[in-house]
């Protein structure tokens, strides 16, 4: 009989081995990895629609060709006139310091003692900076992962086959498997796939509320590109913690780009949302569907941006559950 720690020491030794390969080939695995996601992603709408009669090919094809169109029309319609809004911002950040503290002066500003002034003076800066240092951030990454795209011009190919022969892939898993634990892992797979199906469900729930409420604010206080605007928020909410952050920046940029009192106006919509969503929404959409600390889900985040950029954000969270579900089944059924 082995012991617990030993059991333990083992897993853990199992599981950082199988994050350093991954992360070694992570340039010729993520292209293959993201097509899988993807795959797993769209393949409920694929079933739909051969519930409703269409052959799985047909299905196959036409969920691809709608999502093809949908990333061209973003990169072709929506990313141009967002990049245009943050070079004018980076353009006229000394007129949106100067504007700042115009309406500074009009709310008593400069009755204030001096040392307040210096330390409002100081925050303004680093806000300033920071905004700035994320736009340079974005750019950076924007470069990058243009420089990426070839390595995904094959996705559509390896989607449409991972789709059409879902269960010829199956096999091949399920022969690799050990016959005397090939029941367990398939069970355990079904474990895995429920919790990371139930999250993605609730997520992209979660992510069209907070979409539709950011476009009905930013309709009512008459910032440009609601639409736009609403899709980015609704999507980074998928990150937590760090996802409410990126999707207010670009709001905020056009907030600045009217005034600071729009843009004040606006940091309170993303708050009042954040607080729904938080407070409402979530709990009773969410509830414990990973079951992970918060401390935990930081320490995932972080490590996942730092290893595989954006998706790495994205994913590491249901990657997280897929490993405590995994951690737990072996732990309970390897002896």
């Amino acid at each position: 009989m082995v012991s617990s720690s030993v059991k333990k020491i083992f897993i853990l030794i199992f599981i950082g081995i199988i994050i350093l390969i991954l992360y070694i080939s992570r340039s010729i695995i993520k292209p293959i990895l993201f097509s899988i996601v993807l795959a797993y992603l769209i393949n409920p709408m694929v079933e739909l629609l051969v519930r409703r009669g269409l052959r799985k090919k047909t299905a196959v094809l036409l969920t691809l060709l709608l999502l093809l169109a949908f990333t061209f029309l973003g990169i072709f319609f929506i990313i141009p006139g967002l990049l245009r809004d943050m070079l004018e911002f980076l353009k006229n950040t000394d007129s949106y310091s100067s504007m700042a503290g115009e309406y500074l002066n009009k709310i008593g500003y400069d009755k204030l003692p001096l040392y307040l002034k210096n330390a409002a003076n100081s925050s303004l800066l680093r806000v300033e900076r920071a905004m700035v240092d994320y736009l340079n951030r974005f750019f950076n990454q924007l470069i990058d992962f243009t420089m990426e795209l070839p390595t995904y011009i094959l996705t559509p190919v390896f989607v449409y086959y991972f789709l059409i022969d879902t269960e010829y892939f199956l096999k091949i898993i399920k022969s690799i498997i050990p016959m005397r634990i090939r029941s367990k892992a398939i069970e355990l797979g079904h474990e895995i796939d429920k919790i990371i199906g139930s999250f993605i469900k609730s997520q992209i729930i979660l992510s069209i509320i907070i979409a539709v409420l950011t476009f009905f604010a930013l309709i009512i206080l008459k910032i440009r590109y609601a639409i736009i605007i609403a899709f980015i928020n609704g999507i980074t909410n998928i990150i937590p913690y760090f996802g409410p952050v990126i999707g207010l920046l670009p709001a905020l940029f056009a907030g600045l780009a009217e005034s600071v009192n729009k843009a004040i106006m606006v940091v309170a919509a993303f708050f009042v949302i954040q607080q729904v969503e938080s407070s409402i929404v979530a709990p009773k959409l969410m509830g414990d569907t990973i079951g992970i600390h918060p401390v935990i889900v930081m320490i995932v985040l972080i490590l996942g941006g730092k290893f595989f950029g954006g998706w790495g954000l994205v994913l590491s969270i249901p990657a997280a559950g897929a490993i405590k579900v995994t951690y737990r089944y072996i732990m309970k059924n390897l002896y």
